[in-house]
């Protein structure tokens, strides 16, 4: 595996494998934790278990993974606001697993088109949700207006979902809770994300869902910003827009909410820039304008290339 490509913070080490008449078995290493893949050949087990620190995370016929996984992955750094496209179980079945698997005389286990077992809940079930209810506005788009605002959402797919857990918040019986405070982010460029999220009650607006712009613009050129299409925004194009997101939301919030029941709840995925930057280690820098570090969750900071003199500053 490419180390670039590498979400988790830690390498991980494979220390054995180990070809049993019952069972195969990798042994490896992620950063302080043992991680264990063991594949079942009885017929009442069959299929592949995945162990962590001596506990199951995932076993055939699950339809979520163990909330320590979740800890393990917030532990090494895992960031949805930061790693786009990625979230645990797509972290845990697309990149760990082949990597324990990579020397196995036979298959893991059956996996669907997208690396995943069956009844697994991704980011990428709900990615393509969202771009089936995009579809859904080219299908109803009734004019020229309605079609710009079409093209926009075409042109900002879904990247990441940011669920703002709260210690507070009630659990269920699973130690699942509803969804609560959650955004979505819609970019192609990291540096024009819009991002959308649920209102609560003494939030004005249209509807439930609404974009937080990260620049002083208003909503509808913010979008067409990101987008990369013409800023100039057409009359009647807010309008549309509010009327856009309440068709995609009514037809996201049951996908969402369902997704949103495979996180555990507790977990604080979404920091501050302190937070995120703490404890962190430069590994390269790179040239620019400005002069960008690189750090080792992936996260780039950019350096003031003309920094005040220390005699200005603090004087002699």
């Amino acid at each position: 595996m490419a180390m670039d490509a590498w979400i988790l913070g830690a390498p991980l080490r494979v220390l054995r494998q180990t070809d049993h008449p019952y069972h195969e078995t990798t042994l490896a290493t992620l950063a302080r934790h043992e991680i264990c893949l063991v594949r079942r050949q009885a017929p009442q087990d069959a299929g592949s278990e995945l162990i962590l620190d001596g506990h199951t995370i995932y076993q055939p016929g699950a339809t979520a993974l163990h909330r320590a996984w979740f800890d393990v992955c917030r532990e090494l750094g895992y960031a949805p606001a930061h790693h786009w496209d990625w979230d645990p179980a797509l972290i845990l079945f697309q990149q760990v697993m082949p990597a324990l698997a990579a020397d196995w005389h036979e298959p893991p286990m059956a996996l669907d088109p997208q690396g995943l077992p069956d009844g697994i809940l991704s980011l990428a079930d709900l990615r393509l949700a969202f771009a089936a209810a995009v579809g859904g506005l080219r299908d109803r788009a009734a004019g020229p207006v309605e079609a710009k605002v079409v093209e926009t959402f075409e042109w900002l797919p879904l990247r990441a979902v940011v669920f703002h857990d709260e210690a507070q918040t009630a659990l269920d019986f699973e130690g699942r809770g509803p969804c609560c405070r959650v955004s979505l982010w819609l970019a192609i460029h990291r540096e024009r994300p819009v991002v959308l999220r649920r209102r609560t009650p003494d939030q004005p607006g249209p509807g439930p869902w609404g974009p937080s712009s990260l620049e002083e613009r208003l909503p509808a050129e913010t979008f067409l910003a990101a987008a990369g299409l013409d800023p100039e925004v057409p009359k009647g194009f807010e309008a549309a827009l509010d009327a856009a997101l309440a068709h995609l939301f009514k037809h996201l919030e049951a996908p969402l909410e369902a997704y949103r029941r495979t996180y555990p709840v507790g977990i604080p995925w979404h920091h501050t820039r302190r937070e995120r930057l703490l404890g962190r280690t430069i590994v390269d820098v790179r040239g620019g304008n400005p002069p960008m570090l690189l750090l080792d969750d992936g996260t780039e900071v950019a350096i003031d290339p003309n920094p005040v003199p220390y005699s200005e500053e603090r004087g002699i």
